[in-house]
């Protein structure tokens, strides 16, 4: 059973000392080949949703396994979305995988779908299907299943998924995470600010902020 948003408006994001620890202290290691690395994404690793002369920018740090992101989407997430269309912000998602293989084998797929400009609406689906941490969930067939309903079928984002083509490479962008968000997920940087988890999980003041 997820929180509560009571019990997330305090105790804020998940993070690295919780329950949940990085991929690589659970057995999953960076391939030793050469690395790919998807097109459709800033140096930084992210994803930017929203137009390039936007008046505003957010930087957004999740993790598809993250239990208070998907918290975090279900009382913000319509408004990101409308402020967004309208113009008014632009938000670079860097999405993170310190919860485990299944964040990793997510990260993989959202990398993919970043590549024909389906990002955004992959990353609301896997948020709506989240399963329970430590289940194994987001498999191969999970991933693709969930891809299909927004209509990804190709056969290049079929044979990535099930090849994990980008998995190194969402393996070493979380160790520089780590560096750049050590508090874990959900963190937001409003306009070079960041807000605090009180913020966040307050949907009244996150709208007021949006709306400065």
């Amino acid at each position: 059973m997820r929180s509560s948003w009571a019990t997330l408006a305090v105790v804020g994001p998940e993070t690295l000392s919780q329950r949940a620890k990085h991929p690589h202290k659970k057995g999953f290691k960076v391939k030793a080949d050469s690395m790919n690395t998807p097109a459709g994404h800033t140096p930084e690793g992210g994803v930017i949703v929203g137009r390039s002369d936007a008046k505003r920018s957010m930087i957004l740090f999740e993790d598809p396994q993250c239990p208070y992101c998907r918290q975090f989407e279900e009382l913000n997430g319509v408004r990101i979305a409308t402020t967004i269309d309208a113009g008014v912000i632009a938000v670079e998602y860097r999405m993170r995988c310190f919860l485990g293989p299944e964040s990793v084998r997510a990260d993989n797929a959202l990398a993919l779908a970043a590549e024909v400009s389906r990002f955004d609406d992959l990353r609301k689906t896997l948020f709506a299907a989240q399963p329970p941490e430590g289940t194994g969930g987001f498999t191969s067939d999970d991933l693709l299943e969930l891809g299909a309903q927004i209509g990804l079928v190709g056969s290049d984002f079929v044979s990535g998924v099930q090849g994990g083509r980008y998995e190194s490479w969402v393996l070493k962008r979380e160790e520089l995470y780590q560096r750049e968000d050590p508090q874990g997920t959900p963190a937001a940087w409003l306009d070079g600010e960041m807000l605090d988890s009180a913020v966040l999980f307050d949907a009244s003041k996150f709208t007021r902020r949006l709306s400065d």
